[in-house]
């Protein structure tokens, strides 16, 4: 009688195998679960833009329409590029031509190259919007940010390159891999995983030197804005300071009137209204002062020369008076 038992290993092994592969087959649906999930995420606040962006065609606000119309393509690229993608995961599942190990090597491959796909197409999206942004800041000739937008296209338009160059030598990896010249690809992709980390830490540096540069800019203005409402305050304490006097005055001049008889009344009251018509006077050239004060700051050379010239004119005004209450 032959001995059964390298038949029951066999179909040991065999059970185990199959085993194996269901196993295997339940972590990589895991993981392609977990993308889709992520996706519909996408999917749905790809719908709730569209739906803002509808609603805010009738505010014809063309900033914030662009802006919007700018993310909605970026999400919907994203959506298209990774459906498909999701699309060559699903089919290494599948696949019948592939045992355990090929599927969990080629899905890994498939798994990097989604992730790599998904982080440039990022970069990308927000490149166009600051196109976008930088396009409509010129028009309306803000070169301060545009000149900001500018600098950070730029950089993230370098990054984008340098992004793609590595991208395309980890192709050159699946190449080598496939050619079973496992030594060249492991040694290309150490090298690639150096150059990932390298640009990844030279942009988190960039990025904490623009927040630097940003906040410093911030501070700047905050400084200016003090200095504005520093001026506005001391007018205001001058305008304060006059109505005190305003009403000290007419105190003594009502105490003077109880006492005055016939003509010399009628001459306080005739002093009364002329120091009244100066005290307005003297508001309105602090309210103009106050309006100066932001005109200024935005660098509208033409209207603080017409709010300097009605200044003058109000004073000329004061002049006036100061001179018929003085006879």
């Amino acid at each position: 009688m032959k001995n059964p038992l390298p038949l029951t290993a066999l179909l040991l092994a065999s059970s185990l195998l199959a085993l194996g592969q269901d196993e295997l087959k339940a972590e990589l649906e895991e993981t392609l679960f977990e993308l889709t999930e992520q996706l519909e995420e996408r999917k749905f606040t790809l719908q709730e833009l569209e739906a803002e962006f509808e609603g805010a065609e009738a505010e014809e606000d063309e900033f914030h329409l662009k802006m919007l119309e700018a993310e909605v393509d970026g999400i919907a690229n994203s959506i298209e590029r990774s459906t498909e993608s999701l699309g060559r995961l699903r089919g290494i599942i599948d696949s019948k031509d592939l045992d355990a190990e090929q599927r969990e090597s080629a899905f890994a491959w498939a798994l990097e190259r989604h992730h790599r796909m998904v982080g440039l197409l990022e970069l990308e999206s927000e490149s166009h919007r600051l196109e976008v942004e930088l396009e409509l800041h010129q028009q309306d000739d803000d070169e301060d940010a545009a000149d900001r937008l500018e600098t950070r296209l730029d950089r993230l338009n370098a990054r984008i390159e340098k992004t793609k160059a590595i991208h395309s030598q980890w192709e050159e990896v699946a190449v080598a891999r496939k050619a079973q010249q496992y030594e060249k690809a492991e040694r290309l992709g150490q090298t690639l995983w150096i150059r990932e980390r390298d640009l990844e830490v030279s942009v988190q540096l960039e990025h904490r030197k623009l927040e630097i540069e940003e906040t410093r800019r911030n501070v700047d203005q905050l400084r200016r804005e003090a200095d504005m409402l520093g001026e506005i305050l001391s007018v205001s304490r001058e305008m304060h300071q006059r109505a005190q006097d305003r009403a000290a005055e007419w105190t003594k001049l009502k105490a003077r009137m109880k006492e005055a008889q016939g003509e010399q009344k009628e001459e306080l009251m005739e002093q009364y209204h002329l120091s009244e018509e100066k005290f307005h006077l003297h508001n309105e050239i602090s309210s103009l002062r106050r309006e100066l004060v932001f005109v200024s700051s935005e660098g509208d050379e033409g209207e603080a020369e017409e709010l300097e010239a009605i200044i003058g004119d109000l004073e000329l005004e004061i002049r006036e008076i100061d001179q018929q209450l003085e006879k």
